[in-house]
């Protein structure tokens, strides 16, 4: 999210960036519920603002309105009445003081089938109502490339921007892992015309054996898992590296862990592949834009974007031990190509505006 506000901010417009917190997610720093003013939500919140230049130019609003860190609700008010566009991202922002006084309101769908499924076959509300345009990261919802339902709207489609000066790259052949950064479960199973759209957990099981099958280490930042889950078992049997992804603390940490990393093994959500949503994940765009070759599994993204180097992509075990047996193979050339990818399609210079001349078009 930081990524857009400030790509549209070096585009030269004025931009605020705003976060919404609810009483019950506020916890202490041993995770436990605590006041707002006393939350790590509210700590973090600030460093991650400060370093960029945004502490004057942001908010966190707790409750609905309640109390505000950073600008003050009656501030954010009058900049709300003179915005000329919120981009709210999966509908985050729903203060009403917020919503109604904005002239243009764009949701950014991040979790495609999840939301329209959500929305179609179990009636969430997803805030849906007080927008004026909607965008997907899925390249192929609302497409005939897939058969999720469009909810009756109309999908524009966006790649996850990236600040490339904020990204160094160099060729590290030194890196030996295969990495990436994920939760395990997340969000329940749902079915659709009988069909069940289940989590990661389930792609991370087919592709158990990779280490098996391929001279090549592969880490996995997990957060929130247990160790006696018969899911992390099979992939510690395996030979999967498991790490605490809680241990990656903020932006920096974040950074480091691709920056040591060879590339990335990217492992979908079943529904996302199932759904062939055309995913494609803001964790891949930051490993491409450091020069890290991403081997990454297949949810019809592949349709839309060049893929063959640097980026390479894999529906089944075959293809996933092909797809590392390539990139070893010419390492630095992947990299160099992985950068590329980065400045054709990712760089917010490109990306951000083509996502407001969509968005003013609609």
């Amino acid at each position: 999210m930081l990524q857009y506000a400030l790509g549209f901010q070096k585009l030269g417009h004025e931009v605020y960036f705003v976060e919404e917190v609810r009483t019950e997610w506020c916890v202490d720093s041993h995770g436990r519920p605590c006041s707002f003013e006393d939350s790590v939500n509210r700590e973090l919140f600030r460093a991650i603002v400060e370093p960029f230049g945004l502490a004057g130019r942001s908010c966190q609003i707790y409750n609905h309105g309640e109390a505000t860190a950073g600008l003050s609700r009656d501030s954010l008010l009058a900049i709300s009445k003179e915005a000329d566009l919120l981009i709210n991202m999966s509908g985050h922002i729903t203060s009403g003081f917020v919503l109604e006084n904005v002239k243009r309101r764009v949701y950014v769908d991040q979790d495609p089938v999840y939301t329209q499924l959500w929305y179609s076959e179990h009636g969430a509300d997803l805030n849906f109502t007080n927008h004026d345009v909607f965008v997907s990261v899925g390249l192929n919802i609302g497409t005939p490339r897939t058969s999720i339902p469009d909810c009756g709207l109309k999908w524009l489609h966006t790649l996850p921007p990236v600040l490339l000066e904020l990204r160094p790259f160099e060729v590290n052949h030194a890196s030996k892992r295969f990495t990436t950064i994920s939760s395990w479960s997340g969000y329940s199973d749902l079915c659709y015309r009988g069909e069940w759209y289940r989590s990661k957990y389930q792609e991370f099981k087919r592709f158990s054996e990779l280490p098996q099958r391929v001279n090549q280490e592969f880490e996995v930042a997990l957060k929130c898992y247990r160790e006696h889950d018969d899911g992390i078992r099979l992939l510690k049997q395996n030979g999967w590296l498991l790490s605490d992804a809680g241990q990656i603390r903020d932006l920096s940490g974040y950074q480091d862990y691709i920056l040591q990393s060879r590339g990335e093994i990217g492992i979908a959500k079943n529904s996302y592949v199932k759904g062939r949503s055309g995913w494609f994940s803001d964790r891949t765009a930051n490993y491409l834009a450091s020069g890290k070759p991403v081997l990454a599994q297949a949810t019809g993204f592949e349709d839309v974007v060049e893929t063959g180097r640097g980026l390479l992509v894999f529906s089944n075990m075959e293809e996933a031990v092909t797809g590392i047996e390539e990139i070893n193979r010419d390492y630095a050339a992947h990299c160099r190509a992985a950068r590329e990818f980065a400045q054709e399609y990712l760089d917010s210079s490109k990306a951000l505006p083509k996502l407001l001349e969509a968005c003013s078009a609609n």
